[in-house]
């Protein structure tokens, strides 16, 4: 299928074509059609799937051909800079070929030029939440009657505390309007607040066939004392391209920097305590492979697109299943063949369940590897006879 064949005007076509896009996904041939009718929607889709110009291609045509009302036709809220900045440039591109305007609202900048380009009155705001709260609240611009609202990445700004601000900035828009909610996962949580801003949404979910099946998975089993050998170990012995390495903590994430330069690995850290220009430079280095290896918080774990990364390592799992699965797309993107590799320490051993029901798949154990102690055994003894205690009072209080 083309994407003229989903309606998708001869401009936008000669704009993709130039970004050597060719082909539909599965995500944008199954949204573009639905947002080209103007439908309302929910769309689960792998990251990496093609999300972004899932919403874009088609929410700009039709804007484009109702034409702008002379203010803020479309919000676009994203949960960080770095994502914010990324989709800003892609629809920079399209905006320009049918004849729109845009702007990219984030913090951790001056404030100066982003008024002056909302003086401006751009057809679309490319936002982060807490920029855009800023700004409204000094007054600076109103969202009234916004036509088209888009969420990106519900799931993480829920994770980040930004359920109220969503919400105040939602009832900005106009209901008759088209909204478009996107994310990897879809929770509870995320239905409630999705249903809070319109109960009227279609469900699109394409996570059934963009699964993590091109993801080789494996798990090692490890003290918390000896994480740092056996990362350097992986290094060593598997001599990825280009790898990601997850931590909980940016003081973590700096500590194991400091330990892979000291065994001459070279290595940078990226997490929200380095500036914004910092951080830039550091992607830009490790999408040209000056820099192979970034160590990273799970602030690079949502829509950082940079290809070709062959390892994602979990220094310790993360605290949710949610966000195992957006740390483990950061490779295997776009049906790629890809590699994750985490580490467990027994505290985790639950977390690690939790993880595998969600994903309906087990995790393959890397056993005897050179740091596997005899305490990890002891431990992991503990925690299935305590597990299988455990089912068997439930199995009973079920009989009962």
């Amino acid at each position: 299928m083309k994407f003229e064949e989903l309606g998708v005007e001869p401009a936008l076509v000669e704009q993709l074509n130039s970004l050597n896009i060719y082909e539909p996904s599965l995500v944008q041939s199954s949204v573009i059609p639905k947002i080209l009718m103007r439908k309302s929607l929910l769309v689960a889709s792998q990251t990496g799937s093609g999300k972004t110009f899932a919403y874009l291609l088609p929410l700009l045509q039709v804007l484009s051909a109702n034409g702008s009302r002379g203010k803020i036709d479309m919000v676009i809220l994203l949960p960080t800079r770095e994502l914010a900045k990324q989709v800003g440039d892609i629809a920079q591109k399209l905006c320009s070929v049918v004849g729109l305007t845009s702007a990219v609202i984030y913090g951790g900048v001056a404030y100066e030029p982003q008024i002056e380009a909302l003086q401006s009155m751009p057809s679309v705001i490319i936002a982060t939440v807490g920029r855009l709260n800023d700004l409204m609240s000094q007054g600076v611009l109103s969202l009234y009657d916004v036509e088209y609202f888009v969420l990106d990445e519900v799931d993480q700004m829920l994770d980040l505390g930004f359920n109220d601000s969503v919400l105040k900035l939602a009832e900005c828009r106009n209901r008759g309007g088209v909204s478009c909610f996107l994310s990897a996962t879809i929770s509870d949580k995320v239905r409630e607040i999705v249903d809070r801003i319109d109960n009227s949404v279609e469900l699109i979910d394409c996570n059934s066939s963009n699964s993590t099946n091109n993801i080789e998975q494996f798990v090692y089993y490890i003290e918390r004392r000896l994480m740092g050998n056996l990362l350097v170990h992986i290094l060593r012995s598997e001599k990825p391209e280009r790898a990601i390495i997850f931590t909980r903590s940016r003081n973590m994430a700096d500590r194991v920097v400091q330990a892979l330069c000291e065994n001459g690995i070279v290595a940078e850290s990226f997490h929200s305590d380095r500036s914004q220009a910092a951080r830039e430079h550091i992607l830009a280095r490790f999408k040209s492979g000056e820099t192979p290896i970034v160590v990273a918080t799970d602030v690079m774990a949502r829509g950082i697109d940079v290809d070709n990364v062959d390892y994602v390592i979990n220094y310790g799992l993360p605290q949710t299943p949610e966000l195992y699965i957006h740390r483990i797309g950061r490779t295997g993107r776009a049906g790629k063949a890809g590699r994750a590799v985490s580490m467990c320490e027994p505290d985790d051993y639950e977390l690690l369940g939790a993880i595998q029901k969600m994903m309906r798949k087990s995790i393959t154990e890397v056993a005897n590897h050179p740091y596997y102690t005899q305490e990890v055994t002891k431990l992991l003894s503990g925690f299935y006879r305590s597990a299988k205690s455990d089912n068997k009072v439930k199995s009973k209080l079920r009989a009962k």
